[in-house]
């Protein structure tokens, strides 16, 4: 049985090198203290504290230890954005494990090609449609111990001995604890920032999807570049929308979360999605590039049904806000008529327009993977909202200016 870990020995030892490691920090430094991220249930949004997810992760990566996950071993994971991939992938990591995960739109066909050619322990599966997925190829992954599902409805009446549900893994993750104690810090202290954290996927120009692992201090690098160029703060909100196997949504979402205390939020379904981020109403906005257009058509399709004194208030602050980024460009201040203008045209309709599409309270915006066409960064810039462009290169991590096509990340 292995000795507990002495606490003021993981606080001087964990120093933010892992994913782990920073659960643990703000576990330590909040509790029960501060919210960490909150899920829209039922209509509700139900909230969830530090202490609740590390307790989570904890118990979970105890479970995998049960099990008999050995370090390296790939666990994929396969599923919307939600609390439990945060939980599951952090869990996998804390016990020496690598997380893998695909777009859960994905075909059948896609899923198996990306399974079948990783060498795969333990899937985890967010309800009945995934865990088919994985059933229909169980017999080409040799290496398949586990399939572990978090959304039970439709699966009781599943016999196979190869589910277990997730509450199950959290049974014997608090089995293992009262017979191992300790056991989980332990793990935690050997983690390392040269341990590959996750295989990420990129897409070449032809369409093919190429695996490439990302170590721990690549991952936290990569959130450490994006908080260089705009800060977070503690409690500010971010809306998880898209998947966590994606590079910028794992940096962007997850990392900084970790970093900084960022509030994760997550909706109900995708159909709620809209109405779920605009009650957020985020700080600190992603969207890939398509979506920041598809955006900005719905708020130039709002104005096309608006009133005539809607539109051409928006043509004058169009016109205005041009003007006043050629004066600072140029070194001159605003005008005192042009920040009455602004004045006025952001109390009847910049305000109300941002509101209506979630981003009253938008300050960093980044549209991940592409830069946008000239005409939407005018139709944003006119919000006052700037849109900026970043890429991933699996060298460099976040960056702003685009690397080589056959490394970016999309």
């Amino acid at each position: 049985m292995a000795e507990p870990v002495d606490r003021q020995s993981i606080d001087r030892e964990t120093l933010g090198n892992t994913l782990p490691k920073l659960l643990h920090q703000r576990y330590q430094q909040w509790g029960e203290k501060r919210v960490a991220l909150r899920q829209k249930e039922f209509g509700i949004w139900r909230e969830y504290t530090w202490n609740d997810c590390y307790e989570k992760t904890k118990f979970i990566a105890l479970g995998l230890a049960s099990l008999g996950l050995r370090n390296g071993d790939i666990v994929f994971i396969l599923g919307h954005s939600s609390p439990e991939w945060l939980w599951c992938e952090v869990g996998v990591q804390a016990v020496g494990g690598t997380v893998a995960g695909i777009n859960p739109v994905a075909g059948i066909d896609q899923v198996k090609n990306t399974l079948t050619n990783i060498p795969v322990v333990v899937v985890f599966a967010q309800d009945q449609e995934q865990v088919d997925k994985v059933m229909e190829m169980s017999s080409d992954l040799p290496s398949l111990k586990r399939i572990v599902y978090w959304n039970e409805k439709g699966l009781r009446h599943y016999n196979e001995s190869i589910l277990l549900s997730l509450s199950e893994l959290v049974n014997l993750g608090e089995s293992f604890e009262r017979s191992q104690p300790g056991e989980f810090e332990r793990r935690l202290l050997e983690g390392k920032k040269t341990d590959v954290a996750m295989i990420l996927s990129s897409q070449r120009a032809n369409g093919e999807l190429k695996g490439w692992p990302a170590t721990q201090g690549f991952l936290i690098s990569s959130a450490q570049a994006a908080l260089a160029m705009h800060p977070v703060r503690v409690g500010d909100e971010y809306v998880s929308g898209s998947s966590p196997s994606w590079f910028f949504e794992q940096v962007l979402g997850f990392g900084v979360s970790l970093l900084t205390g960022q509030r994760l939020n997550f909706a109900e379904r995708a159909d709620t999605a809209p109405m779920d981020f605009r009650e957020i109403s985020p700080q600190i906005v992603m969207y890939p590039s398509r979506t920041w257009e598809l955006v900005a058509d719905g708020i130039q399709k709002n104005l096309e049904g608006g009133s005539r004194l809607k539109r051409a208030l928006y043509q004058l602050n169009l016109s205005t806000s041009q003007k006043g980024a050629d004066l600072v460009n140029q070194g001159h201040g605003a005008s005192l008529l042009g920040t009455m203008l602004n004045r006025m045209v952001s109390l009847l309709l910049v305000r109300p327009l941002r509101d209506k599409h979630g981003l009253n309270r938008a300050r960093v915006a980044y549209a991940a993977g592409g830069t946008l066409p000239e005409e939407t960064s005018r139709i944003f810039h006119a919000f006052s909202i700037n849109v900026e462009a970043v890429y991933g290169s699996s060298k460099d991590g976040i960056v702003t200016s685009p690397p080589p096509q056959e490394i970016r990340i999309e």
